[in-house]
């Protein structure tokens, strides 16, 4: 039980990056910065992004989150910003 409890956790995670990632990827055209890192192992996930740069209208945008999930629990922030 509590391996599934952990594939849960980690799906959790890393299920949203990759589809909140997908839907900003396609929002901004512009140039543009983006690294991404993510990991998963049998006690846990983590991932983090951060993406900055400017949209092909000129609005600059910025975007740092990062989520965690293990035994204990999950975590998450982020932090945006646009012009």
């Amino acid at each position: 039980m509590r391996k599934f409890a952990k594939a849960i956790a980690v799906g959790a995670v890393v299920v949203p990056v990759v589809l909140g990632g997908a839907t900003i990827a396609s929002a901004h055209d512009g140039p543009g910065y983006e690294k991404s890192d993510n990991s998963a192992t049998v006690d846990g996930g983590t991932s983090s992004k951060t993406k900055s740069g400017f949209t092909e209208d000129g609005t600059a945008y910025f975007m740092k989150s990062s989520k965690t999930a293990n035994s204990t629990g999950a975590t998450g922030n982020s932090t945006g910003s646009h012009s």
